[in-house]
């Protein structure tokens, strides 16, 4: 069980050092999005304190 725990930790050391994108300290990929900004309009301020 030690041998296996060791193989796990060298494969994650090895892992972490050749990804070139970041992960979470659980190996989750950290994800950036690429979407552009899309605008938002806000109604008037006048409408919402009529409701």
């Amino acid at each position: 069980m030690l041998a296996e725990k060791f193989f796990l930790v060298l494969e994650a050391l090895l892992k972490g050092r050749n990804d070139a994108q970041p992960t979470y300290a659980d190996g989750a990929p950290r994800v950036t999005s690429s979407s552009q900004h899309v605008p938002v309009i806000l109604p008037a301020r006048d409408t919402l304190q009529a409701r």
